[in-house]
């Protein structure tokens, strides 16, 4: 089978792989559908070592193959799923200091360590059957392919410091800052800012929850004065993947206030660390999220609770994808989520 892979820096390469099979703790699970993230660009733009695993992992198809240890209390064929990260294996160093999120293990398997032979880039991927998440039988295959990233957003704002009440920017209008506005509204924050140069995703911004979408410059600054008296914000979400933006954030926030790190850059940031010393800025980062975060997810995207609508920009197919890719690295397409049909002609 054929299957998508970033294979350099500014190249994407469509290849051929073996069709998969399953080993006995494994499923098979035929792709409907695959978000194309911002991690996949940052990848074919910076160059990074990108496993097959990993590139397209946004994902959401049906398990047609189990291996003969799968229980059918975990997963059984014709279930439709998501995928991510295993839970802990309790045997590895991490896992025995109370650390399972960090498990050497899971976090192998999910980094492609184990040579699959394809991500969600390609009609059919392997990986453990404890990886998978059955998905609600409302979602439809476009709002399955966006409970990965609203399994990113939902950890991010479980981890922040967010207390009910408190002002939020939220730095960055792609699709993890627009599900963070939105995730951020459930956990309790009173008045959520979202910067985004963009004016389309600014009045999208705005459609999904919050209070004020404004362009970084002047008009950041009075939106954020007239929120809070003048004191700024309590926490800032940087969603942008930008290496600027974290030093940026840091201003957005008051002192004793916090900034997540959510959107991923394999690039330098400049920071003036005086600056944070004397607000005594918290500085945090997330990546990814638990297993049971994305069953938390799935079930948030169904009833309701987070909005998709507006998100989905268009479907391409396995052909158009590496010029997709190249356009979306070159900020030639405007799209805020763009999903890939694997099965397309």
């Amino acid at each position: 089978m054929r299957a998508g892979i970033v294979t350099g820096k500014g190249r994407f390469d469509l290849v051929v792989v073996d069709d998969p099979a399953p080993g006995p703790a494994d499923a098979v699970v035929a792709i409907a559908r695959c978000g194309i993230c911002g991690s996949d660009i940052h990848a074919y733009r910076e160059g990074w070592p990108y496993s097959p695993a990993v590139c397209g992992h946004e994902w959401v198809g049906t398990v047609v193959e189990v291996g003969a240890d799968v229980s059918g209390d975990l997963v059984t064929e014709g279930m439709r799923v998501v995928g991510g990260q295993a839970p802990g294996c309790g045997m590895c160093r991490e896992c025995r200091a109370d650390l399972a999120q960090f498990c050497r293990t899971a976090i192998s398997q999910a980094s492609g360590a184990e040579a699959p032979t394809s991500g969600g880039f390609a009609p059919y991927l392997t990986l453990r059957a404890n990886r998978l998440v059955p998905l609600p039988e409302s979602l439809t295959a476009e709002d399955g392919a966006l409970v990965e990233p609203v399994s990113v957003a939902l950890h991010a704002v479980r981890r922040s410091r967010l207390a009910a009440g408190d002002v939020v920017c939220v730095v960055g209008c792609g699709p993890i800052g627009l599900l963070v506005i939105q995730c951020a509204r459930l956990a309790g924050a009173g008045t959520v800012i979202a910067v985004e140069p963009h004016e389309g995703r600014r009045r999208l911004a705005r459609r999904l929850g919050a209070d004020v979408a404004v362009a970084p410059g002047p008009d950041l600054r009075a939106a954020i004065d007239d929120a809070t008296d003048g004191l700024r914000a309590d926490l800032a979400f940087d969603c942008a993947g930008i290496p600027d933006t974290l030093q940026k954030s840091v201003d957005m926030v008051r002192p004793g206030g916090s900034v997540r790190m959510v959107g991923v850059s394999g690039n330098m940031a400049t920071v003036k660390p005086m600056r944070w010393m004397m607000k005594e800025i918290g500085v945090d980062a997330s990546l990814g999220f638990h297993l049971h975060e994305m069953a938390v997810a799935a079930r948030l995207v169904a009833n309701g609770r987070i909005r998709t609508d507006g998100m989905i920009t268009g479907t391409v197919t396995l052909d158009e994808l590496p010029s997709t890719i190249e356009g979306l690295a070159e900020r030639r397409l405007d799209a805020v989520k763009l999903l890939v049909d694997p099965t397309a002609g």
